[in-house]
Formats: structure tokens, sequence, C-alpha cells
């Protein structure tokens, strides 16, 4: 074979472009974006002009480079992937921890709540503000007059009216 380096690389694109759809064939890799075609194509002009006759083949050499190439890309993109794995899972973690600590404040205020109150007071908190039920559900519920769940609501009100941490909340 006469020296690659002075053959026009069209040519040599012609020749060779078979063989690189036949490594990404094989490596059973989807390119809908031809950029392990193009990954392949840059093997191939690297391959000419890093040719050296006295070392071999240039098809099996060509051959060896597309392929190498190709997975070197490969690697590339599941790393990347990785690391946009790894930010979003980190995401999500802190995510789910602020979520928890949401969860552990409010618990906190309920349970604050459910000690200064009665039994009947809370279960009015319970049904009308946490399940938003009307006077006339908490009524049917508990088994009472609406009159006496009204009732329960007024006590809550003046309880809660002047405590700290509810006055905190409305400050925020």
């Amino acid at each position: 074979m006469k020296d690659i380096r002075s053959t026009d690389f069209q040519l040599i694109l012609d020749q060779y472009k078979n063989m690189i759809h036949y490594h990404i064939h094989r490596m059973r890799i989807r390119d809908p974006h031809d950029e392990f075609l193009q990954e392949g194509i840059m093997a191939l002009f690297l391959a000419c002009n890093g040719y050296d006759e006295t070392k071999g083949d240039f098809n099996a050499y060509v051959s060896r480079m597309i392929r190498f190439r190709l997975i070197d890309h490969l690697r590339k993109i599941i790393r990347e992937q990785e690391k946009v794995d790894l930010i979003i899972n980190e995401a999500h973690t802190l995510a789910v921890i602020q979520e928890e600590e949401d969860l552990m404040e409010k618990q906190e205020f309920w349970d604050k709540i459910k000690h200064i109150l009665t039994d009947k007071q809370y279960k009015w908190v319970y049904w009308r503000i946490k399940h938003e039920l009307t006077i006339k559900e908490i009524a049917h519920i508990e088994n009472t007059t609406e009159d006496a769940v009204k009732n329960w609501g007024r006590e809550v009100k003046k309880k809660l009216k002047e405590q700290p941490f509810i006055l905190e909340c409305r400050n925020k």
C-alpha cells in the first residue's frame, strides 16, 4: 500500500466508513445523532496520521483505533451520566431530608397544641383544621351537637391565641 498520509482523506473515509458502522453495530450502540460515527471518523483520521508501515497492517490498525476510540467515548458518556445521577440522587436525598425535618417540625407543633388543649378541644383541631371537616360532620362523627363542637372551637381559639409558638408562626 502506498503512503496513507498522501491519500485524500475523503477516499479513505469512503473505503473505511463501513468499518466504523460495523464497530458501532457490533458494540450495540444506538447512535441517533451520529456522535459515535464522528468519533469513528476522528479515529480514522488519527490512524491515518499516526500509522507506521513497519508496525503492521493498516486495516488491523484502523480497526483497533476505531474500536478503542468508540469504547473510550462510551466510557466518557457513562462517567458523565454517573455524575448526573449522583447530582440527582444528592438533590433527592436533600429533598427527602428536608421533608422529614418539616414533618418533624409539624409533629412537634401538633404535639404542643395537643398538650395545651383538652381532648375535646383537640378533637376540634384534629377534625376541623387537619381534616377540614365542617362543624356538622364533626358533630356527627363525635356523636354530639353542633353547638358543642362550636364551643370546642371557641375555647381552642381562646387558648391558642396568646401562645408564644403560635405568635411565632404568625410572624413567619
